[in-house]
Order: C-alpha cells, then sequence, then structure tokens
C-alpha cells in the first residue's frame, strides 16, 4: 500500500511523469514503475481517497491518498463543483454582499440613510436572516470549512480599518480640545454607562452572563468610539464646524476610558484563573507593550520619514513594512490576551500623521480596506446575526431594547444639561448627544468578541446588532435637520450679530485686519504685492491672518494650527509647502514699507468644510475682509478635480461669510512686479450697488500710498429702452418697498462717490471718470474699451442689477458668472487687456434683516463715513 499525497501529484507531475517514463523505458525496478501507473490513474480519479489500481504485472495493489484540496477548484472539467471549494463560495460571497449593498444603498438613500446602515443590512440579508432560511442555500453559500476563512479575512479588514483611522488622529491637537470639553467626554459617558449597568443588574438577558453583561454591555453601549464619529461627521459634512470639533475631542476622551475599563476587566478575569503572580506579570507586560510604541515604534517611524526627502514619495519599501507591522502587532496584542485591535489602535497613534508617512499609507490602503476587505467583515456580521431567532420572544427583546435606549437618553440629557457651562445652546447640546451615541464599526467589533467569549449569546448578540442599526438609522436624518451649516455653538452674542462687517464701516484710523488664504506658494506675490497697495501706516496699520489651505489627507482631524515661526524645523518636516509660504509673509512684515502684522495658520480640512474654521475665525477676530485666490489662477499645478475643490470652497465662502469676500484673479502675478515699480496704478470700475461700494471704500483707503494713482470710472447706466415706452411713461410699476430701497441705494453710492471726489482736492493721484450708457450692451463695450490702458490692478463688485437684465439671468452664458459676476468674468478674460490685467471682485457679506427691516440694514452700511439723517431718506 502507498500513501500518496494528492497535492504533490497536482504540483509536480510533469517532472515526476518524466522521471517515471525513463525509468520505465529502461527497465527499472517494478515499485518505480508502479508509482508511475499510481500517478496516471490518480490524476483520472482525483476525487478518490481510497482506490484500487492495477500494477503493470496485473497485480493489484491499493492506494490511499489524502485530500487536502479545500482552496480551490481545478476546474468543471474534470467533476469540480466550484461551491465545494473555500475560494470560489468567498468571491460568491462578495459578489452577492456587493449586490445586496449597493440596492439597499439606491433605495435608501432618499431616506438619508448612511451607508454604514446599508453595509450591515446587507450582510444581514445574506445571513439567516433571509436567505439562510433556505437551509440547502445557506450550507452551499455558507459551508463550515470556509468559517474559519472568513472569520480571518474579517479580522484583518477590521484590523486595518482602526488602523487607518487611528493613522488619521491628530492626538496632540484632540488632546488639547479635549482640556477645555472634558466635561462633555465623562459626564454623558458616566450618565450612560451607570443608567445601563444598573438596570442590567436587575435583569440579565437570557442566555448572558450575568455579571459580564451588567459591566460589558454597557462598556460597548456607552462608549462613543472616535472612528465612527469621525466617519460618522464625514458623511454629515460636519467634519470641521464647531460642534463636530466637540464630538471629536469628547469622542476621544470617552474611547480613552473605555480602553481603561476593557483592560482592567481582562486583568481581572485572568487574577481569576491564574495567580495574582501571573496576573500582574501579564500586566506588565501589556504596559512594556504599550510603552514600546512610543519608544520603538515612533521613532522608527521619524527615522523613515527623516530619509525621504522633502516633497518627494516614500519608498514602497517603507509602506510595506508599515502594513505588514499591522498585522504582527494583531498577532502579538491577541497573544497577550488583549483585544486584537488594541495593536492596530496603538500602531496608528504612535506614527506621525500627516504627510509624508500617513498621508501615503492612507492613500495606498485606505480604498482596498474599504471596498475590499471591509465586506468580509460585514459578511461576518450578517452571518452570525439572525434577527429570525429573536422573533420568537418579543417581551424579552422589548425590555432589553428599552434598557438599551435608557442608556441612549440618558447620554443625550447628560449633553443638554452640560452644555449651558460652555456657554452653548441646549439645542445644540441635543444634536451633540445625538452625535456621540452614533454606533458604527467598533461597536460590532467588540459585539462579536463579546459573543465568541461566551458573556452574550446569540440572541442578545442579534439584538445588539439591531439596535445599532436602528438607531444610527435614525440619529443620523435628526442630526442633518436639527443642525445647520454656518450656525455657532455659543450663547454669547458679539457686537456683529444679525450684520456683516465691511471695509466701509472700518474706521479709517484703526488696524485693518485682513485674512488672505492661499492655496499654493504661486499665490505668494500676488497676495503679499495686494496688501502692500492697501497701504500700511502707523493710523492704520495691517494685521493680516495668513492660512494655507491644505486639504485633509492622512488625517481624520481637521484643524486650524496656528504657527509660530520659531519652530521652523517641525514645520519644514510636516509642512514643507506651508513654511515657505508663512515665512515669505514673515519677511515681508520685516521689510514693509508700513507697519504689518502677520498671523500664521495652517487649516487642515476637507474642501467641502473648509470654509466654516475661516469664517469663525473672521467672526472672532472682527475681520472686515477676506481674500482668496481664483482657482484657475495656475491650473499647471493642479489636478481639474482639486480645481473644481478649489471653485466650489470660494463659492461657500462667498455664500456663507459675514464680511467682505475678495477673489483675486492674478495669472500672470503682475501686482508683484508692479509694486516695486516707482508708480501703480489702480482702476475701480463702479456701476452701483454694495458691492461696488465695498471696492471704492478700499480704493479710498489706497489713495494716501506714495506713488499710486487711483482711478474711478463711474458709470451712469439708463434703461430707456425697457422701462419707458413711446410717450414716456414707465412701462412697470415699482411698489413703495423697492423704491425705498432704490433710493437708499443711490444716495449711499453718491455719498461714498463723493468722499472719493474730496479727496482730489487734497491728492493728485485721484481721477475720476463718468460715463453714461444705456442698458448692458453698451455698458460691456464701455468696458472693452477701456482695455487699452495700462492697469495694474482692477476692482470690481460681483453683483449688479441695472434693470433691465439682472446678474441672475446673465449667469447662464458665463462660465464663472456665480463666483466673479458678470462684469468681473468679463474683465478677468482675454477681452479685457488680453487677461493680463489683475482683477479683484469684491462682495459683500449677505445682511441679516432684523427687526428693523431692510432700511436699518442698509443704514448701517457705511454710517461712519457719512452720516446719513434718517428724515432725508423720506
Amino acid at each position: 500500500m502507498f500513501y500518496i499525497y494528492e497535492d504533490i501529484i497536482c504540483l509536480l507531475p510533469p517532472f515526476f511523469l518524466l522521471k517515471c517514463l525513463c525509468l520505465h523505458l529502461l527497465n527499472a525496478q517494478t515499485q518505480e514503475r508502479n508509482i508511475f501507473f499510481v500517478s496516471i490513474n490518480l490524476l483520472n480519479k482525483i476525487h478518490s481517497t481510497h482506490t484500487h489500481i492495477m500494477s503493470h504485472d496485473n497485480k493489484p495493489f491499493e492506494v490511499c491518498f489524502k485530500n487536502n484540496r479545500t482552496v480551490g477548484s481545478l476546474g468543471v472539467w474534470i467533476g469540480d463543483n466550484p461551491l465545494d471549494f473555500v475560494l470560489p463560495v468567498t468571491l460568491c460571497q462578495i459578489i452577492l454582499y456587493f449586490m445586496f449593498s449597493r440596492v439597499l444603498y439606491c433605495l435608501l438613500r432618499p431616506l438619508q440613510t448612511p451607508r454604514f446602515i446599508c453595509s450591515v443590512l446587507g450582510g444581514v440579508l445574506l445571513g439567516p436572516t433571509f436567505l439562510g432560511r433556505n437551509e440547502t442555500l445557506f450550507k452551499t453559500l455558507y459551508p463550515l470549512k470556509q468559517s474559519t476563512f472568513l472569520t480571518s479575512l474579517a479580522k484583518i479588514g477590521a484590523s486595518y480599518f482602526v488602523f487607518i483611522y487611528a493613522l488619521k488622529l491628530d492626538v496632540t491637537m484632540t488632546l488639547k480640545a479635549a482640556k477645555r470639553c472634558w466635561r462633555f467626554g465623562v459626564i454623558p459617558f458616566l450618565a450612560s454607562f451607570i443608567s445601563t449597568s444598573i438596570l442590567l443588574k436587575m435583569y440579565t438577558p437570557n442566555g448572558s452572563s450575568k455579571t459580564g453583561s451588567a459591566y460589558s454591555i454597557p462598556n460597548v453601549f456607552t462608549v462613543t468610539s472616535f472612528a465612527v464619529v469621525s466617519q460618522a461627521l464625514t458623511e454629515l459634512n460636519l467634519m470641521s464646524t464647531e460642534l463636530g470639533q466637540i464630538a471629536l475631542s469628547s469622542a476621544m476622551i470617552t474611547e480613552m476610558m473605555q480602553w481603561v475599563t476593557i483592560t482592567l476587566q481582562i486583568q481581572v478575569k485572568t487574577m481569576k484563573f491564574k495567580n495574582i503572580f501571573f496576573a500582574f506579570i501579564a500586566l506588565g507586560l501589556c504596559v512594556l507593550y504599550i510603552l514600546s510604541f512610543f519608544f520603538i515604534v515612533r521613532p522608527m517611524a521619524r527615522f523613515i520619514i527623516q530619509r525621504t526627502p522633502i516633497g518627494k514619495p516614500l519608498k514602497e519599501i517603507y509602506v510595506v513594512f508599515v502594513l505588514l507591522g499591522v498585522l504582527i502587532m494583531v498577532a502579538i496584542s491577541d497573544a497577550l490576551g488583549l483585544h486584537f485591535v488594541i495593536g492596530p489602535i496603538l500602531f496608528g497613534l504612535a506614527m506621525p500623521n500627516g504627510p509624508p508617512l500617513a498621508t501615503t499609507i492612507v492613500e495606498k490602503s485606505e480604498l482596498i480596506v474599504q471596498e475590499l476587505l471591509m465586506p468580509f467583515f460585514f459578511s461576518y456580521i450578517g452571518i452570525t446575526t439572525n434577527l429570525k431567532g429573536i422573533a420568537k420572544n418579543w417581551k424579552v427583546v422589548f425590555v432589553f431594547q428599552s434598557i438599551l435606549f435608557v442608556g441612549f437618553l440618558a447620554k443625550v440629557l447628560a449633553c443638554v444639561f452640560v452644555a449651558p457651562t460652555y456657554n452653548m445652546r441646549r439645542k445644540h447640546g441635543f444634536v451633540l448627544g445625538l452625535i456621540l451615541n452614533i454606533k458604527g464599526i467598533m461597536e460590532l467589533i467588540f459585539f462579536a468578541r463579546q459573543r465568541n467569549t461566551l458573556v452574550i449569546n446569540n440572541e442578545v448578540y442579534s439584538q445588539m446588532v439591531l439596535y445599532v442599526v436602528v438607531m444610527t438609522g435614525i440619529c443620523i436624518p435628526l442630526i442633518k435637520n436639527m443642525y445647520k451649516h454656518g450656525s455657532r455653538v455659543t450663547m454669547v452674542r458679539s457686537i456683529h450679530d444679525g450684520g456683516v462687517r465691511t471695509i466701509q464701516n472700518t474706521p479709517e484710523n484703526s488696524e485693518f485686519n485682513i485674512i488672505c488664504c492661499m492655496h499654493n506658494d504661486n499665490n505668494v506675490h500676488s497676495m503679499i504685492g495686494l496688501l502692500e497697495v492697501c497701504n500700511p501706516t502707523q493710523k492704520s496699520p495691517l494685521c493680516v491672518h495668513v492660512i494655507h489651505l491644505t486639504e485633509l489627507l492622512g488625517k481624520s482631524t481637521p484643524i486650524l494650527l496656528p504657527i509660530k515661526m520659531k519652530n521652523q524645523k517641525a514645520l519644514s518636516i510636516h509642512y514643507p509647502t506651508s513654511s515657505h509660504i508663512l515665512r515669505a509673509f514673515e519677511n515681508y512684515s520685516k521689510n514693509s514699507e508700513g507697519p504689518v502684522t502677520i498671523h500664521s495658520y495652517i487649516n487642515v480640512s476637507p474642501y467641502n468644510s473648509m470654509h466654516e474654521a475661516i469664517c469663525n475665525l473672521a467672526e472672532d477676530k472682527l475681520v472686515p475682509l477676506l481674500i482668496i485666490p481664483f482657482h484657475e489662477n495656475d491650473k499647471s499645478t493642479s489636478s481639474d478635480i482639486v480645481i473644481t475643490s478649489i471653485r466650489d470652497l470660494s463659492i461657500n465662502f462667498q455664500a456663507r461669510a459675514q464680511c467682505t469676500v475678495g477673489i483675486l484673479v492674478d495669472r500672470n502675478s503682475r501686482i508683484s512686479m508692479s509694486t516695486t515699480k516707482l508708480s501703480f496704478n489702480v482702476a475701480i470700475f463702479f456701476i452701483g450697488g454694495q458691492d461696488d461700494r465695498e471696492a471704492l471704500a478700499l480704493g479710498i483707503r489706497m489713495l494716501d500710498r506714495p506713488n499710486t494713482s487711483v482711478t474711478l470710472f463711474c458709470f451712469i447706466v439708463h434703461n430707456n429702452e425697457n422701462n419707458i415706452n413711446n410717450s414716456g411713461d414707465v412701462k412697470f410699476k415699482i411698489d413703495d418697498g423697492e423704491e425705498e430701497d432704490e433710493t437708499l441705494e443711490n444716495m449711499l453710492d453718491e455719498s461714498l462717490i463723493d468722499e472719493f471726489k474730496g479727496k482730489k482736492l487734497n491728492i493728485d493721484n485721484v481721477v475720476c471718470h463718468e460715463i453714461v450708457v444705456e442698458g448692458y450692451t453698451q455698458l460691456l463695450e464701455a468696458l472693452r474699451g477701456l482695455g487699452n490702458e495700462n492697469y495694474d490692478l482692477v476692482m470690481v463688485g460681483k453683483r449688479h442689477n441695472i434693470g433691465d437684465l439682472t446678474d441672475e439671468e446673465m449667469t447662464n452664458f458665463m462660465e464663472n458668472a456665480n463666483l466673479l459676476g458678470v462684469f468681473g468674468e468679463m474683465l478677468s478674460s482675454t477681452e479685457f487687456c488680453n487677461g493680463k490685467v489683475p482683477i479683484l471682485v469684491l462682495q459683500c457679506g449677505e445682511k441679516k434683516v432684523n427687526h428693523f427691516g431692510k432700511l436699518s440694514s442698509l443704514v448701517n452700511d457705511g454710517s461712519h463715513r457719512k452720516k446719513l439723517s434718517l428724515n432725508a431718506l423720506f
């Protein structure tokens, strides 16, 4: 009898057959020739594990071999059923999962259902709840021999998921913010934990450990996972808001408390089974394991960063080394008796976040983890969840779900009562409580561990999964409907509440605050030139807040980080582009003709919410002017996707900012070249309205700068064609309110123009031209005719309403009219000075109508320059 392993025959048949064939032809020994015929017959009877084969001399002998082929099939052509093997079954599971989850997402998307819920439901539908009702189908789709393979892939996917989110976390900034809002992290956690623990002491679900469920279940349900909150805030587009920052800091504190309690529970269980000495050894090893991340792993990561040249991509070997390290940490955590995700979390936290290391790893691995590995995790959750089983006893389900809901309610009420201690509105405290109650992947990981360690049975586990799906599905739509973007969470009202900060209402002899946003170092020279033209003086110095806008990559915590230029080394390593930009402004501050103070920031945030923190900064610092570069200034340095994102960001600034927003179009950086000349020529195109008044107010400030000439082109528009018929009567009737507003607007325009003309008496570099036109057509022709002059800067307002045609009607014919306005779009095109003249398009912030109505808000616009009597307006 010969014992032959089938996998050897399958892997080495050509060489083996060739050798045996030669031996057979040379009349080699009988045994070798027998083996030759055995190999041929085994290939024909590959599924047999015990067969009788005839030798070359017709003497039968018996061959037994071990069939190890459980992973892959050799094909249907030799009789294999692909569903009998692990790999084809796994691929079928993933295909079905993608189909179910994507269809659910398309169907439930109108209900504002988060993608996480659809992912969980997709896995549940593949499990015993839906497809599992057919036992034959379920056994075929989820064979027992494939369970270990699926569980391993699920744990690998979960490990990489928590590693990536820990890698994105800026621990230093989050902990600094956590010091200011620690009560939101501690009090809601304790309120929910204590209430749930007391109720579970009184009532323990059937099939659960009484002591285990009384502490383990509350520890999971009352925690607020940072990774889950970060993922939810990203989906809600609240990452950069004040409320989002508070939620992230609170989640960080809560999760730290949870890991402490989990570690203590593990050590207490160890002491029950082993002696105290062994427990202390285990605890000591855990402490050494944790310390190794900060004294071994982190220095190695810094070494990798130092070996990578600034601006160069990270080497592939380093990426592979880090990703392999995740699996090593999982193995060590499991060997020490810790939860397997503790290692990846600490490994990610030990890595310096941001570029180049964290950013590269996230870019290369996040998509694969979320779209390829995490489906195995959701499939595992689905096959272990049986909602059909809990339907037999609805009374138990109702009681258990009620206990969990009490914990949910306790956390929300705690946030509501804590909110006033931070001058926060109770409504926002309620929304914060909803955010902190969002559950996700981390909770499912802990549920699976409690089920595997027999703390809970399958029915309780299924109820907990059901609770996560229902409560998260309720919280997300409520948050979307209750919290509006741009609303401040504080109850402290500023002096500008209900109004806007404009250049006109900024006193002439006070500090002039400006926010300059930079996308890259190509914007530096033109922005510095514009600041110098703004004429910093001893009576009115410039205070410039320079913010480098950086897309959120390799982080999950958006930050508006104040920068101290003393720490140049750390800044140049982590943010090399920011270092160059901010250093240039510092040098300008030292060499400027007038006093200029520079405050440097780095704003790391997603583009779709990047404006939130900057608008809040403008409100806190009482900034009247915010300047951003035009997204098409330098297309060569950015991709089309980035350019589109920057364009949307500029639109968000104009819609959200309660101050004047200026968009600087300077494709050739002529401002920077012109500031060194003896003279600087500025043109202002004034048509009328609040935006043009802001441009004129900024021009008035420039008048006192030596060697700067300002030319005002005041266009007087008549609308005879559309407003008056042949008999001279007006064709349409204007109601009293519109006529009153138009009269007031005209008076404010004339008041500011008179102030500009008054400067002409004392300054020689002031020129004013009045041009009469009829309608849009002649106005555009007049603007084109002025393109022959040699200007260093042209300023114009964005919005105009001439009467015969509004800006909104013209935006359909122009690409960037909704951003620059009709005239700003035309002036920035090649039709005007071949597109080489820098254009500054200004938009006054949207006014909030107070209880006095529109009139009072308009009177406040520029009231410090020339006091207008209310009696004169009626």
